[in-house]
């Protein structure tokens, strides 16, 4: 209700201000033409600011009224450079437009420099600030969701300000390192979730080995760039940009009223738990302090969560100095009340032209950011998900939140419940202040010849605060304890690059040659203490807290990266492109012998629409292949993960006395390497009709060798240590990419369609020390990780339905080792080898076994819609993924687990004795322990489709026009409303959203229903 009469009253305000300002004036004629003189139908004429407009006929004439001797003229079309002509005191006009070469001419940022889309022989996508426009996200990984092919995004929670996407750049590259993309700003690495969207100029993303090996030694796993804005030359414009709105979850479970659980419970149990009259009274409500119906997650997530953002940037200078300065503010409310996010930016980025040749590059950027909220007393511990929002999944309706009286309702482990927990003094802070710097001074001492000095320095300071405090329940029941838990994490971050280039044209061909150097060192300085037992919770410094069991702990960690670099393009008539890059790195994670590695790339493209057979064919305009091969490499293990350490804690008796030991825990491997991934790419792109209509595919397959992986299901406990990382393990990722486009205009109307869908098949393909063949012939660690089958998979029993009766179950399969004493509504699990590899009349975990599916997507896609309508804009995007799996347990999927709540689905398609059903929804109603029982064994029928498509941003504008404008001297006001995650299709459980995993604990995803202005002075 509150959307449509959001949409409803901007719609209307948006009629209002397009019918204010329209006027008639004069009428012009006239004729847009080609280069050659020939008309060209359907161009767009607009009347700049005004929203009206027109197009041209078939001989390139048009006329257009309503205009005066101020009037601007915005001329357009498809493959053309975009005029913008003033009428002047002229009656006819002739305008004659010229072939846009800007799209030729793209700039796409790649490792260490620019480059000619046309010319990108590498696998490089990229977007700019138009597709981050707008969007009301806190986080860049949310925006960039489905807008590239071989880009995964999984945002698996709404938490304010916890809220960034898992990123996985053509899949998942290991099981042993953290298969993390390398995230570089401005040349510098950092983090991708600090930076204001209104910042940001554009996003590459590094796919092949030839775009990203000039990062060598982390770009295994895709390197991610993104450049901030810069200043322009003229005169200082100021933009704002701002929205307001608000929050809710995509989807909630239902959980039943008291009166239902009692029943069920009844059921479950076989017992009269609860009596007829109490049932009855829990329905009836009379008495709600004693027989209440209270449901948790509904109240715990009872706020619509206000959300903000403003950004102002001031954007000018001249020749010799550019100037971007910017500062931005956002704050998130969250749907659960003393939950708030809020972040400050500040950006200054400078360009300075100091004479004889040289360059100054300065950019500085800074943010502040403080995550607020709730938590559990100190009896219980925990933060915000593992404690209260799981105890609102787990408690039942049957529990008292508060009574009439204003006491709290102890719950079922005398604890508390949700409803005092919020009430409490508890509370979690985590500021987070970072400050990122680097600067470029170049000199170009020759035509061609640029060499570079860069320096950069990055700062973070990382804090938390978590306070779980005393709590007064009722006259009878105080919750005494309370603890305070605090640290801070100090990272400081130092780089210097020298790098020089050279570039130089012979006749019909250009050679582009880079050289470099980079030095990298990252300092971390860890503290964190602890106190219980705090007199009042009014005062909860650290030093209040009592002196039993009070903590210290610390620890510093640094590592350090040296890298030697280079890279040879060579291109002759922008037909033939060759370019070949290698990199020699240096890592402190790893030993003396090991220390360094090379990682070599080639790539080379053929533009085979400009050979001279092609010339005259008239309806293509760009058709290039390209390949590329190259081996990347992974160092994401941890500092000094080869030194053998002594743990202390192994303390002895000696004489009369304890004697303080240390002994080895963990056995090392001296000699672990880099991780170094091979990746192979063959692709095409082609644009046609005057680049109207695109479409590119590529081919890539990636196989990762030496994973440092720990083997542990290969060493026998007798070892009396666990064993740390290794190289062993090989892992493939393979699959298509697909990305297409189309552009065009009918009458006023402006419009362009675009998508992608990827295709990613992952496997393991060897453990190496970790195989272990287990006896149904699978060869893997026997839980997680087998060979021929994806990472993050569920491994378990097939079912087929449930048992309807005695005969049904002597008849079956015996499954008595998992199921002892079958009942009918119990699952049945199929029967699919033995110790000859064929069924063998009975079903157990040593044989019947098998791949379930996988958290990974093997297809993800897009589309997105862009329409223009004279001062009118609308904008569609839809982003899903398919051949994926995901699961509820524990308190999320099963009912009644450990004193749990049950799901309305699980009580409508329970098992009916009474009308027993081969394939119910859920199995018997029975109540489990924190042990699980038969039916809650891995199984299919708890693993789901998580396929879905979900509509993931609409947006509507309307652009006031100038004759409005020019009185308040503004160049442009637009107004908009846009709504992020509307609607998500999905076959999921009912009441939870496909991309969440969870037992339990979990922060459901959010819908943003927002109201904006950008203005432009």
């Amino acid at each position: 209700m509150a959307t449509s009469m959001l949409a409803a009253a901007a719609f209307a305000v948006l009629l209002f201000f397009q019918s204010a300002f329209a006027c008639a004036l004069g009428t012009l004629t006239g004729k847009i033409s080609d280069e050659k003189g020939e008309g060209i139908p359907g161009v767009s004429i607009l009347l700049k600011g005004s929203g009206k407009g027109t197009s041209t006929l078939a001989d390139g004439t048009f006329s257009l009224d309503g205009v005066d001797e101020g009037s601007v003229l915005t001329i357009s079309f498809v493959g053309y450079v975009t005029q913008e002509v003033t009428v002047g005191n002229r009656t006819t006009l002739d305008v004659t437009l010229v072939s846009d070469q800007k799209l030729l001419n793209e700039l796409v940022v790649v490792g260490y420099g620019e480059q000619k889309k046309v010319n990108v022989i590498g696998s490089v996508s990229q977007i700019d600030s138009d597709a981050l426009e707008n969007r009301p996200v806190t986080q860049i990984s949310q925006a960039i969701t489905g807008q590239m092919p071989g880009v995964t995004v999984t945002t698996g929670s709404g938490r304010p300000g916890a809220n960034g996407g898992t990123i996985r750049v053509r899949g998942v590259g290991s099981f042993g390192a953290t298969p993390d993309a390398l995230i570089l700003v401005d040349g510098i690495p950092s983090t991708l979730n600090d930076i204001s969207p209104d910042d940001i100029q554009s996003i590459s993303v590094l796919k092949d080995a030839s775009s990203a090996a000039i990062y060598g030694a982390r770009s295994a796993n895709g390197v991610i760039l993104v450049t901030t804005k810069n200043g322009g030359s003229g005169k200082a414009t100021v933009s704002y940009n701002g929205y307001v709105g608000f929050n809710e979850p995509t989807q909630l479970p239902d959980f039943v009223n008291s009166w239902e659980y009692a029943e069920m419970f009844n059921i479950a149990s076989g017992t009269t738990a609860y009596s007829a009259e109490d049932i009855a009274k829990f329905r009836s409500q009379a008495d709600p302090d004693n027989f209440p119906n209270t449901k948790f997650l509904d109240m715990l997530f009872s706020e619509k969560g206000i959300q903000t953002g403003h950004t102002i940037n001031i954007n000018g200078g001249n020749e010799r100095a550019k100037y971007f300065i910017s500062g931005g503010y956002i704050s998130q409310d969250g749907i659960v009340p003393k939950n708030n996010f809020k972040r400050y930016n500040v950006r200054l980025n400078l360009e300075n032209d100091l004479g004889r040749n040289f360059k100054l590059t300065t950019r500085i950027g800074a943010s502040s950011q403080l995550r607020k909220e709730p938590q559990a007393t100190g009896n219980k511990g925990g933060e915000l998900t593992d404690q209260l929002i799981q105890n609102a999944v787990r408690y039942p309706a049957v529990f008292l939140g508060q009574a009439s009286n204003g006491d709290f309702g102890i719950g079922p482990e005398s604890g508390g419940t949700p409803v005092s927990w919020i009430a409490s003094s508890s509370y979690f802070r985590n500021p987070q202040n970072r400050l990122t710097t680097n600067m470029k001074l170049n000199w170009q001492p020759i035509p061609g010849l640029n060499l570079s000095a860069i320096g950069g320095y990055n700062f973070a300071l990382l804090e938390r605060v978590s306070y779980n405090a005393s709590q007064r329940l009722s006259p009878t029941v105080n919750l005494a304890q309370s603890m305070l838990n605090q640290d801070r994490n100090k990272e400081i971050y130092k780089t210097l690059q020298f790098i020089g280039e050279y570039s130089k044209s012979f006749g019909k061909n250009t050679i582009d040659f880079l050289l470099g150097y980079s030095f990298e060192n990252e300092l971390s300085d860890y503290m964190s203490g602890y106190r219980q037992g705090f007199p009042s919770n009014d005062y909860t410094a650290i030093d209040m807290g009592g002196a039993d069991n009070q903590q210290v702990n610390g620890y510093d960690e640094q590592w350090a990266i040296q890298s030697y670099f280079g890279r040879l393009r060579v291109n002759r008539e922008d037909k033939y492109l060759f370019e070949t890059t290698l990199r020699y790195d240096g890592s402190s994670r790893f030993p003396d012998n090991n220390k360094y590695a090379v990682f070599p790339s080639a790539a080379a493209g053929w533009r085979i629409s400009e050979e001279q057979f092609l010339k005259g064919v008239s309806w293509l305009s760009n058709l290039k292949l390209k390949a590329s091969w190259g081996i990347l490499g992974n160092q994401n293990i941890g500092n000094y993960p080869y030194q053998t350490v002594l743990n202390s804690g192994a303390n002895y008796p000696f004489g009369n006395g304890i004697t303080t030991g240390a002994s080895y825990s963990v056995y090392r491997d001296a000699n672990i390497k880099w991780e170094s991934t091979r990746t192979t790419d063959v692709g095409i792109e082609t644009e046609f009709f005057n680049r109207k209509l695109g479409f590119n595919a590529t081919y890539f397959q990636r196989n990762t060798t030496d994973i440092l992986f720990k083997p542990s299901a290969s060493v026998s406990s007798v070892l009396g240590v666990t064993i740390s990382e290794t190289n062993t393990g090989e892992a493939q990722n393979k699959g298509w990419e697909f990305d297409g486009f189309y552009r065009d205009r009918v009458g006023k109307l402006n419009y362009s369609l675009s998508g992608n869908f990827s295709i990613i098949q992952n496997k393991v393909v060897s453990l190496g020390l970790g195989n272990v063949r287990q006896p149904n012939g699978l060869v893997g660690n026997g839980s997680t990780l087998f060979n021929g089958f994806p990472m993050e998979m569920y491994y378990g029993y097939l079912s087929d339905g449930v048992f309807l009766d005695q005969a049904d179950i002597d008849a079956w399969p015996n499954q008595s080792t998992i199921t002892p004493g079958a009942r009918p509504g119990d699952l049945r699990y199929k029967d699919i080898s033995g110790p000859n590899g064929v069924p063998d009349g009975k079903v157990d975990a040593t044989y019947d076994r098998t791949y379930l599916g996988s958290r990974i997507p093997k297809y993800t896609y897009s589309f997105n819609a862009d329409l223009r309508y004279k001062a009118f804009d609308f904008s569609l995007f839809l982003q899903g993924a398919a051949g994926v799996q995901g699961q509820l347990n524990n308190y999320a999927g099963v009912a009644f687990f450990n004193l749990g709540n049950i799901q309305r689905w699980q009580m409508e398609g329970r098992f009916d004795p009474n009308n027993p059903q081969r394939y119910p929804e859920y199995p018997r109603l029975e109540v489990v322990t924190n042990s699980g029982t038969p039916n809650t064994v891995q199984s299919d029928f708890w693993v789901q489709n998580a396929a879905y498509l979900r509509v993931k941003n609409v947006q509507l504008g309307y652009s006031l026009p100038a004759s409005a404008l020019n009185k308040l001297r503004i160049d442009r006001l637009r107004l908009y409303v846009s709504i992020e995650n509307p609607l998500t299709f999905s076959g999921f459980r009912e009441g939870w959203d496909p991309e969440i995993n969870t037992s339990g604990p979990y922060y459901p995803i959010l819908s943003t229903y927002t109201f904006g202005v950008n203005i432009k002075f």
